[in-house]
């Protein structure tokens, strides 16, 4: 009787202390044991010891699925003697669930890995950022296979938590030991390794390879769309949508004019504007319009439809898919196979003679006879992006108030998102090579005001899209072919930023060198602390001089 008063009164949440008298180490992996008293036997099957492999996870997390266990353990023998239930306030916020099928449970993660495999590719991987994750994507390729043999029924850490924030999210009751949760972890692996692959396919300009498992075939994808409840609601406009989105995510005005392109070719393609009755067959169709040759327009190209097109298609009715607008994304899947780009051109920027062909141009611009803005631009753009390595519309936008000097006499400009557009989306000092001080570029804009580039008086009024920035960089671009650099191959603007970087390796250091230029670390730790005025400046002595 004093046995089962206490047992009554204990805490529902186990203390350390209880929870380490069933936590064992075997080699590199954690496992939770607990004896069953013979009265409660038949409730585990007869067995007489409940146990549990946790895999090689850190003790902290053996702690806390070892607790899961207990729980599980003492909530079926105290049903089995008919005691109180010691997990009764716990299960209070549990037990308000189902026990789902296999099926369901199959269906619920091919959902995760469309919803994954969206987020992946929604951003170009021509970008550095996008290829690395999926680099690291692409690994689980190698590790998941491991842990998906029968032999070896533990899953990866990301594998658990990804089952568990599925299981919570549809309210599902699945017991540590329930057979269940062990069909949701191997398919929760089988996806990582699916998505994995897919990934790497895409980042390799390869087609979709087959399924890793059948789980995952294509039929299994449609067969679960058609299964999907009708749509029961009112129309869902596709603008109001974008408006949501655009509400959410503040993307820049020349994101959203190519976006709201995009959306409007779609619409005009379906002759309606119900996102709730756009299907994946759609979006094919409207896929294959846009390649089609004999459009009537040029046809873009298939990094055009597929980056340009398709992906805002596919990230705005995701957004719309996350926020239960609509029961599902038909865009998910979708894509554009677009063959490897072949490139002739051995150099990826400027020449020795084509850089010293334009600088030598720019330099020879009489500033007293031609006073006007793109005058200017067309003089110190190109030698400020051939000496930082910067982005054309982060120079072109630069404000006189960017322009700075240390007691030292170090110049600097300051790259600032409040200017413009700035791909990192942070501010950054850069500082200015000897050359470009010796040139007189300090003493070039010190009676100026406001952009050094161009007069924001003269912008449109209600104009959306490439900013005055922008468009000062395209004309310099247009001033550049015209000089007689027409190799297709090199980007007048960035062939800059490629041609810094060549230069500076070698000579300077890879930190400094994604100082100057914005470019992102190779890692966590090089996100942290900054690289010095000084140190730059330093460096930029090493930095060869052009010749023009």
């Amino acid at each position: 009787m004093c046995a089962a008063m206490c047992a009554a009164k204990t805490s529902s949440r186990p203390t350390l202390q209880q929870v380490a008298r069933h936590l064992y180490r075997r080699g590199n992996s954690y496992e939770f044991r607990k004896v069953i008293p013979p009265r409660a036997q038949a409730a585990f099957n007869g067995r007489k010891t409940f146990s549990k492999s946790f895999g090689d996870v850190s003790r902290r997390e053996a702690e806390h699925l070892a607790a899961e266990c207990k729980r599980y353990c003492d909530r079926l023998i105290a049903g089995s003697s008919n005691h109180p239930d010691p997990t009764a306030r716990i299960a209070s916020f549990r037990v308000e669930g189902r026990v789902p099928d296999r099926e369901e449970i199959d269906r619920a993660v091919r959902t995760w890995l469309m919803d994954q495999e969206r987020r992946a590719t929604e951003t170009t991987l021509d970008s550095g950022t996008a290829k690395q994750r999926v680099k690291e994507l692409a690994l689980v390729a190698e590790i998941t296979p491991v842990h998906l043999r029968e032999d070896r029924r533990d899953s990866l850490l990301a594998t658990r938590w990804i089952a568990e924030a599925l299981a919570a999210e549809r309210q599902w009751v699945l017991p540590p030991d329930d057979p269940l949760m062990d069909h949701l972890h191997d398919r929760v692996g089988r996806a990582q390794r699916e998505l994995a692959v897919r990934l790497k396919a895409e980042l390799n300009y390869e087609d979709r390879p087959a399924p890793t498992h059948p789980t995952f075939d294509q039929r299994a994808f449609d067969e679960d769309q058609k299964a999907a409840p009708a749509h029961a609601k009112a129309p869902v406009p596709v603008m109001d949508l974008f408006a949501g989105y655009l509400a959410e995510r503040k993307p820049a005005p020349k994101t959203e004019k190519k976006w709201r392109t995009a959306l409007t070719s779609l619409l005009t393609h379906l002759g309606h504007d119900d996102a709730g009755r756009i299907t994946a067959d759609d979006i094919i169709t409207w896929k294959g319009a846009l390649l089609a040759p004999g459009n009537a327009k040029k046809a873009p190209n298939p990094a055009t439809v597929k980056n340009g097109y398709l992906g805002p298609v596919k990230t705005v009715l995701g957004w719309a898919h996350e926020n239960k607008k609509i029961v599902a994304n038909p865009a998910a899947g979708v894509t554009v196979r677009v063959p490897r780009r072949v490139i002739n051109r051995a150099e990826r920027g400027y020449s020795e003679e084509e850089a010293k062909l334009v600088l030598r141009a720019a330099l020879a611009i009489n500033l007293e006879e031609d006073a006007s803005r793109l005058a200017f631009a067309r003089r110190w753009l190109p030698w400020l992006c051939a000496y930082t390595g910067a982005r054309i519309t982060e120079m072109a936008q630069l404000r006189h108030g960017d322009v700075h000097r240390t007691r030292d006499g170090i110049f600097y400009v300051t790259v600032r998102p409040d200017a413009g557009s700035v791909k990192s989306g942070k501010a950054r000092h850069v500082v200015l090579h000897a050359h470009l001080v010796e040139q007189g570029f300090p003493e070039a804009i010190r009676r100026l005001t406001g952009p050094l580039f161009y007069d924001p008086s003269r912008k449109r009024e209600g104009s959306t899209g490439n900013s005055q920035a922008q468009k000062v960089g395209d004309r310099v671009a247009r001033w550049v072919r015209g000089l007689g650099v027409t190799d297709p191959e090199l980007q007048p603007n960035h062939g800059w930023r490629h041609a810094f970087i060549s230069n500076a390796r070698g000579k300077i250091d890879g930190d400094v060198r994604r100082a100057i230029t914005g470019h992102s670390g190779k890692d966590e730790h090089d996100e942290y602390g900054n690289v010095s005025l000084q140190a730059m400046h330093e460096a930029l002595k090493r930095f060869p001089r052009y010749r023009a």
